[in-house]
């Protein structure tokens, strides 16, 4: 991987997470609120698998970028 390649996917990897942490935040703060059941169970799977979407973009930097 060129140096040139590597800075590009430091910069993907880091905005991919700007965006899953704006993910969760927001399935966070919507089980802040009172939602029917089905919601709540929708935003606690919107969580969970924003932290898997996060930790695969961990390992790929570990990867790629250590």
């Amino acid at each position: 991987m060129t140096e040139q390649d590597s800075l590009l996917l430091q910069k993907w990897v880091h905005d991919l997470n700007n965006r899953v942490g704006a993910i969760l935040a927001t399935a966070e703060l919507m089980q802040l609120e009172p939602l029917p059941p089905k919601a709540s169970e929708r935003s606690r799977l919107i969580e969970s698998k924003a932290l898997e979407v996060r930790e695969i973009i961990r390992q790929i930097s570990e990867h790629f970028l250590q």
